[in-house]
């Protein structure tokens, strides 16, 4: 196993602030590209002249229960990031524990306006930043709010980090979406790939080639890692596979990956989707749900026919696929790049809305619920003008509480959603929209889990 230690992690002084200063516009290939397109255009309306962060409010010292201690909350404009927390229950808990205002005295790399958070929790306080747009780790501190440590991930290209899986205090995998069109000039520089990662020590090990995934495929589809999930010492990686300019893919498929030896286990393909981005596991780890938008072709369109909701059942003989739903079946919109477990039965995700065009009515954003026991999908928000207002959604099924983040509701709120609160145990009842900081107007895009 090789060890490499970046040159970006810090010499730490933890009485110092978190240092992130604004970074340049975010480019149209920061995240997947057809979503990154038109959420960009969304973020340039809904932030425009919006005021830089202010100052950072610090930790928290909220208690950790069966769900942890609450959510990591990022708002930007894609030029300007906030990262606050809130609890389960929507009290905020920091208001701006970093942003792009953080003083630049600690960190070698500032933050940049396209940053978000692993798809999986983590515990003891801690949280994990992925800037894709520097391909830079940054870990913090939740008590005190500092800053512990920062990592590149970049190995002399532009890496463009997706999701951070931590296995051990020794042990994490970081997805890197960009392939490398010249490898070999420094090592672990292979790209599109899953890279292993010492987190205590702030250093890069080794990686997981993921080609062999794309067996029977032309050479120019890559593998494109989008999200993971661990589940009893598998890794399951969620590969959106396109060629480089993203304008033509193949059908999505999860790898799983042996966590004790690094090595591919299976390779599930997903017969007939493509563009899947969204990635959950149930609080049990039976089921996994993914979320597929199709293709887009370089506009806002996207293809329904390849796109789609599909949740597999987890046996001794792999990954079985248990239910699907068309785009059609859930409704006018594909899914769009996020989904959630609200209880062992019910998935929660959003769909991608669309612009008055070419003649076509616009369609709304929604919020979505499927019931795995039966019952047609149920909508429970929607966006009010603006297509790709609403964002990430995260469950803490044990804690009966999902939230969602949407960028348009009242200069920008975080929803939450109670789990079985009205006569039926299965129904998620709307509770309250919460500001995060009203201080500043960047809207909530993405939402971790600490």
């Amino acid at each position: 196993m090789m060890m490499m230690t970046s040159s970006l992690t810090p010499t730490l002084n933890p009485t110092l602030h978190r240092t992130l200063s604004q970074s340049p516009r975010r480019s149209a290939r920061s995240s997947l590209p057809a979503l990154a397109l038109v959420a960009g255009a969304a973020g340039a309306l809904l932030g425009c002249n919006a005021p830089a962060p202010p100052e950072d409010t610090g930790g928290t010292d909220a208690p950790e229960g069966p769900c942890g201690i609450g959510a990591v909350v990022i708002s930007s404009d894609y030029q300007s990031t906030s990262v606050g927390l809130l609890s389960w229950d929507g009290a905020v808990l920091s208001a701006s524990i970093a942003s792009s205002a953080s003083a630049p005295v600690v960190l070698s790399a500032p933050l940049s306006g396209d940053v978000t958070a692993p798809n999986m929790p983590l515990h003891g306080g801690r949280l994990v930043l992925l800037d894709r747009s520097a391909s830079v780790l940054t870990w913090l501190d939740a008590r005190s709010g500092d800053v512990t440590g920062q990592l590149s991930v970049a190995t002399g290209f532009a890496a463009n980090p997706q999701d951070y899986v931590e296995v051990s205090p020794a042990k994490a995998y970081v997805l890197r979406l960009e392939p490398n069109l010249a490898p070999g000039a420094q090592p672990l520089d292979g790209g599109s790939d899953v890279l292993v990662v010492d987190p205590g020590a702030r250093a890069l090990v080794d990686r997981v080639d993921l080609s062999p995934a794309m067996a029977g495929e032309a050479p120019e589809f890559h593998p494109r890692p989008s999200r993971a999930v661990l589940v009893e010492g598998s890794l399951y990686v969620l590969l959106t596979a396109s060629t480089l300019s993203f304008l033509d893919t193949a059908e999505s498929r999860l790898v799983e990956i042996d966590t004790r030896d690094d090595a591919i286990k299976a390779v599930t393909l997903l017969e007939g989707l493509h563009g899947c981005t969204g990635l959950a596991a149930s609080a049990s780890g039976a089921r996994l749900a993914v979320a597929c938008s199709g293709s887009f072709g370089g506009d806002s369109t996207s293809t329904l026919a390849e796109a789609g909701l599909v949740v597999l059942a987890r046996g001794e003989g792999g990954l079985v696929e248990e239910r699907r739903w068309t785009a059609g079946e859930l409704g006018e919109a594909p899914p769009g790049f996020s989904v959630a477990f609200a209880s062992e039965d019910t998935v929660l995700f959003t769909t991608l809305g669309r612009d008055a065009s070419g003649g076509e009515r616009p369609v709304d954003d929604t919020l979505t619920a499927v019931d795995l026991a039966g019952g047609e999908p149920a909508v429970l928000l929607r966006s009010q003008e603006l297509p790709f207002s609403l964002g990430e959604v995260r469950c803490a099924a044990a804690c009966g509480r999902c939230l969602v983040a949407d960028a348009e509701t009242d200069g920008g709120v975080v929803h939450r959603f109670d789990v079985g609160a009205g006569a039926d145990s299965r129904a998620l009842v709307h509770a309250g929209a919460f500001h995060v900081d009203p201080r500043v107007g960047l809207p909530p895009r993405y939402i971790g889990a600490f």
